[in-house]
């Protein structure tokens, strides 16, 4: 199992909460491009624009029963487990929810707000990417995932 950090809005920080809540409701964290660049299972990695490169291990380096931290404008949001693969749609689908094409199921989502009730003493993690694999057993994120984790 890896442990992820991942913002789900589309480049729009004044609709971050929005649509974490959305998505997450919908059952669902994913991620799009600027330009549609089709299904990443099928474009290789160098093929992305260099600062959208690392959306390519969404589609091949994390698994069902991968953990997720949810990120809205620096602060943990919500804890989610993948339960489905890999999903590209073409064309975005509001019936679905989501407002983005890449996409994946999940499932056990639990939100920071009722994991620590009191917003002053809420941890702030900042985050510039969109979604890394948090490797590091030291850093604020997978520290954070493991306490929540032992709680559950």
């Amino acid at each position: 199992m890896t442990y992820w950090r991942m913002q789900l809005h589309p480049a729009k920080p004044s609709e971050a909460v929005k649509h974490c809540v959305e998505s997450l409701a919908a059952g669902y964290i994913g991620l799009d491009f600027e330009y549609d660049i089709g299904d990443l299972m099928k474009t290789a990695q160098e093929k992305l624009p260099e600062y959208e490169r690392d959306y390519w291990a969404f589609a091949h380096e994390m698994k069902v029963d991968d953990v997720v931290l949810i990120i809205a404008h620096h602060f943990p949001f919500a804890l989610a487990t993948v339960s489905g693969k890999y999903n590209y749609v073409r064309s975005k689908d509001p019936k679905l929810g989501i407002w983005f094409r890449h996409f994946r199921k999940v499932k056990a989502v639990r939100y920071y707000a009722d994991f620590v009730t009191n917003a002053k003493s809420w941890q702030q993690i900042t985050m510039t990417d969109t979604i890394s694999p948090l490797r590091d057993p030291n850093s604020l994120s997978f520290k954070l995932i493991e306490e929540w984790m032992h709680l559950i």
